[in-house]
């Protein structure tokens, strides 16, 4: 599947909504990780692209949510490799590779950063600085449902420290801000 087809599987499935948005900024640090880890950067983007094509047809069944993805995807030919990461962001296989792993923790990392970056008075990543994400980080009341300890797990999962980690999916985001809605 080529990127293109990637993309216009996912806007037809989810239409021009956040949960796009949040597909798209997964898809850019995904891409942005694979470069730093030396991986395929359209194999890793596509993961981050396709991981929530499911996310608002199994919103009130999130026990279905990434096991119907996985359909679409098997169906559309997808590499297994990306099946897989898609599986593991919402625990429904073992995350084994270094991608599987990177999948779930930008995951919620990239809704943290866009809930950092609309609260500010730009609503933009483009003033969104690396201090003023891990002041919100301490806030347990901000964003409270994101999970912390996932973010974290960036250190033990893929060996990253939680200031690269979260500079890399800033700087990844920011350079797409205009097609997120955070410009």
């Amino acid at each position: 599947m080529t990127r293109e087809e990637a993309y216009e599987l996912v806007r037809g499935r989810l239409g021009m909504t956040p949960t796009l948005h949040h597909c798209l900024a997964t898809e850019a640090c995904m891409r942005a990780l694979a470069d730093r880890f030396q991986e395929d950067v359209a194999t890793w983007g596509l993961a981050g692209l396709v991981h929530d094509l499911d996310l608002d047809e199994c919103q009130h069944d999130m026990a279905r949510h990434a096991l119907v993805a996985a359909e679409v995807l098997r169906k559309k030919g997808v590499n297994e490799n990306i099946v897989h990461a898609v599986l593991g962001h919402n625990n429904k296989v073992e995350r084994t590779s270094l991608m599987d792993k990177a999948l779930w923790v930008v995951d919620p990392t990239t809704g943290f950063i866009t809930a950092a970056a609309l609260i500010r008075p730009s609503k933009s990543t483009a003033d969104l600085t690396l201090k003023s994400i891990k002041k919100r980080m301490k806030d347990k009341r901000f964003a409270a449902a994101v999970d912390r300890d996932q973010i974290r797990a960036c250190e033990s999962d893929i060996g990253l420290q939680l200031d690269d980690f979260l500079s890399i999916c800033l700087q990844a985001m920011n350079a797409i801000r205009q097609d997120i809605g955070l410009g």
